[in-house]
């Protein structure tokens, strides 16, 4: 089983959001999609769901499901080191759809939800658009410093109903230490809030990094919900499914209490798909994961070599947060950077609009077209800034 790189040709004809709809001569960088071959064995899965015509309504009360439940169950014994009850599992078509669910489930309209900022755009827009406030606390440890007060102005929150945790966090690639996770885990208890926790990025975390379950901590576990997929680790993300935890039999209760096609609608291939990422591919993830140490390792390299480049490594995910407030290239770096050297990477405003000057680049692709990425980044950075590099 071999980690193989899509050619330019390959990716543009096929019909994904990255590739698909940019310019022949731009390369895409932002949306969180692998520039990958799908794994052999999940490729094979798809072939033969096919050519048994199984593509009908998948049965979530038994099959395919169930042997879901027990495979996720099995995984996170075996990789996380907490122990979920396959009882307690649910399978849904994606996790900002569960991330909804849990909105109407567990909040009332006025109510407060708490996400790190920056946001992954989906789940504040689903905040707001069911009727509850986003209370943003910015992205760091419990000991940072700077972040003392942002805790504070939280602990005075009057309605705090749930606590929304990415981790490892999108955008910035953070992992949250085990000291900030019980520093969660106690604002819930105290605001009696349930903690919702997406963890579809937990599977690429790089060397030196231990990343954490929120629902490992004791004091959170019974009022933690958890999802993740393979959607990002495994590429598969048009294929809808994504699997979850609930920690008490309360909670689980509460959101099976929500119409069934809200919270449902994982697809047959998407089944087949997850069942044969975790049991067959986890020799194709560990190419993966190299491949993607060493892009980071490149990048950490040439954004050293940029006076007023602000970066910071992240320690999972393939996604870079870059910080360019300090050059020249102004407010619209994304603009810029599309307009002037033909790569697309995802502005900041999206993330929160006091983030201009931010982009999010993905490096989860060919160790030829990231160069060729960094080559135009570097160029317009010089260009910006004169010579722009460090002496």
């Amino acid at each position: 089983m071999r980690l193989i790189a899509l050619t330019d040709n390959q990716l543009r004809a096929g019909h994904g959001l990255k590739w698909g709809r940019v310019q022949d001569d731009v390369i895409p960088a932002d949306i969180a999609e692998l520039d990958f071959a799908v794994a052999a064995p999940i490729r094979a899965a798809l072939s033969a769901a096919v050519d048994r015509s199984d593509l009908g309504y998948p049965d979530y009360t038994s099959g395919t499901p169930t042997q879901l439940a027990d495979l996720f169950a099995d995984r996170t014994r075996r990789l996380s080191g907490w122990r979920p009850d396959p009882r307690a599992v649910e399978v849904c078509a994606q996790i900002t759809q569960a991330l909804c669910c849990v909105i109407l489930a567990f909040t009332r309209t006025g109510d407060e939800v708490l996400v790190h900022s920056p946001t992954y755009p989906p789940f504040v827009e689903a905040i707001r658009s069911l009727g509850r406030c986003p209370l943003l606390l910015p992205v760091g440890n419990i000991g940072d410093d700077d972040l003392a007060e942002a805790w504070a102005a939280v602990e005075r929150v009057p309605r705090l109903r749930l606590i929304v945790l990415c981790q490892p966090h999108n955008p910035t690639g953070h992992v949250f230490d085990l000291f900030t996770l019980e520093a969660l885990a106690g604002l819930a208890a105290r605001h009696d809030a349930v903690v919702f926790a997406d963890e579809i990025h937990s599977e690429i975390v790089y060397a030196g990094t231990e990343c954490h379950s929120i629902a490992s901590v004791r004091t959170a576990a019974e009022r933690t919900i958890v999802f993740t997929s393979a959607a990002k680790s495994f590429n598969i993300a048009g294929l809808r499914c994504a699997v979850g935890h609930f920690g008490s039999r309360e909670l689980h209760a509460r959101f099976r209490r929500l119409p069934w096609h809200l919270r449902s609608g994982a697809s047959a291939l998407g089944l087949a798909a997850t069942i044969a990422a975790w049991e067959s591919c986890d020799s194709w993830l560990d190419q993966l994961r190299a491949q993607l140490s060493a892009n980071r390792a490149r990048l950490m390299d040439s954004m050293s070599n940029f006076r007023h480049v602000q970066f910071t490594p992240p320690a999972a995910t393939y996604l870079a947060w870059i910080d360019l407030r300090a050059t020249r290239v102004g407010s619209d770096a994304h603009g810029l950077l599309l307009n002037a050297t033909k790569i697309s990477l995802q502005p900041g405003s999206v993330f929160g609009s006091s983030l201009e000057g931010f982009v999010r680049l993905n490096f989860g692709t060919s160790e030829a077209r990231l160069e060729l990425m960094l080559e135009r980044f570097g160029r317009a950075i010089e260009t910006c800034d004169g010579k722009g590099r460090k002496k």
